[in-house]
């Protein structure tokens, strides 16, 4: 499939020498089936809104002032399947700068983008049948789980998307000048050789400074930052800040990276925004969908905000 003249899609879906959805791949132990190419429903919806990669949103006004960052929650979800490589070239082609993303392992240790713990929600068998018996993508090789469709539970018309592995990814990030932020599940035991994987990843795609690590675990946080010093830091939490989240916070910078709290929307206040300013750290929300909540992050400093829809038009 052609989207403004980009071939992203083909035949082959990931690793191991084969043509991937958006670029070439390269972790040892994965297996490569095909990638089914879409219908012209995408193409059609993308076109009809007039989308080109150089309208994506801006982080600054015209005048200068420093605009709210939206970023893509599991890619654009409104316009395909949550993180899969379609929603995120939909959030591409749709305007935005930065798209939000999850890690999870297969069994034998393949980094795959997927939300939950188990596959159920999201895939479908190859006749289209749902997952009755709960199915762990930890106890799934990455050749058992491309057998699984990752399209259908959201539309026919993305029949044969099949998970993303996390260089897949990366891939897709290059050639759509994408921004990551990537969050490290607590379902996982990540470790020293996980972070490896992940940050040797990176460092082959040239990301290190596109990719942004987010985590509800401060000890995920730190094992990334020792396999990536300079990297950037977003500790997640459903609570409003306090003393507690700022010595979280303090714990994790160095002299080398960026930290940043990344709050649930409902819990900033205006005394903990201020707290984080006088501590010397900025302040993102999730997950943001009405327009009207921006307006009131941006009066108490937010720096930027992940949402399912919201677009730059509608905050305008």
């Amino acid at each position: 499939m052609s989207i403004n003249g980009l071939s992203c899609f083909n035949s082959t879906n990931t690793i191991n020498g084969n043509s991937s959805s958006c670029g070439k791949a390269g972790f040892d132990k994965a297996v490569s089936p095909f990638f089914v190419p879409f219908n012209q429903v995408f193409d059609e919806f993308l076109f009809q809104n007039n989308i080109k990669n150089e309208d994506k949103v801006s982080e600054t006004q015209e005048d200068g002032e420093e605009k709210i960052k939206i970023i893509a929650h599991r890619g654009y979800s409104e316009a395909a399947p949550e993180n899969t490589i379609p929603a995120f070239i939909a959030a591409a082609e749709n305007g935005y700068n930065t798209i939000e993303c999850d890690v999870s392992w297969t069994k034998d240790g393949v980094p795959v983008i997927l939300h939950d713990e188990t596959i159920n929600r999201t895939a479908r068998k190859e006749n289209g049948w749902p997952l009755f018996w709960p199915r762990k993508c930890s106890n799934l090789t990455y050749e058992e789980l491309l057998k699984y469709d990752f399209g259908l539970s959201y539309s026919k018309d993305f029949q044969g998307t099949k998970i993303p592995a996390f260089n897949e990814v990366l891939d897709c990030a290059n050639d759509y000048d994408l921004d990551l932020y990537i969050e490290l599940k607590e379902t996982d035991d990540f470790d020293e050789n996980k972070a490896k994987i992940l940050a040797d990843a990176v460092i082959k795609a040239g990301l290190e400074d596109k990719v942004t690590w987010i985590s509800f675990n401060k000890d995920y946080l730190k094992t990334i930052s020792e396999a990536l010093p300079e990297a950037r830091l977003g500790y997640l939490t459903k609570k409003d800040a306090g003393k507690e989240t700022i010595n979280i916070l303090k714990d994790l910078k160095t002299d080398s990276n960026e930290v940043f709290l990344d709050v649930k929307s409902a819990s900033i206040t205006e005394d903990s925004s201020k707290l984080l300013q006088e501590a010397g750290f900025d302040f993102e929300a999730w997950t943001v969908d009405d327009v009207d909540e921006v307006e009131n992050l941006s009066s108490l400093d937010c720096k930027g905000i992940t949402t399912n829809k919201i677009t730059e038009d509608d905050i305008k």
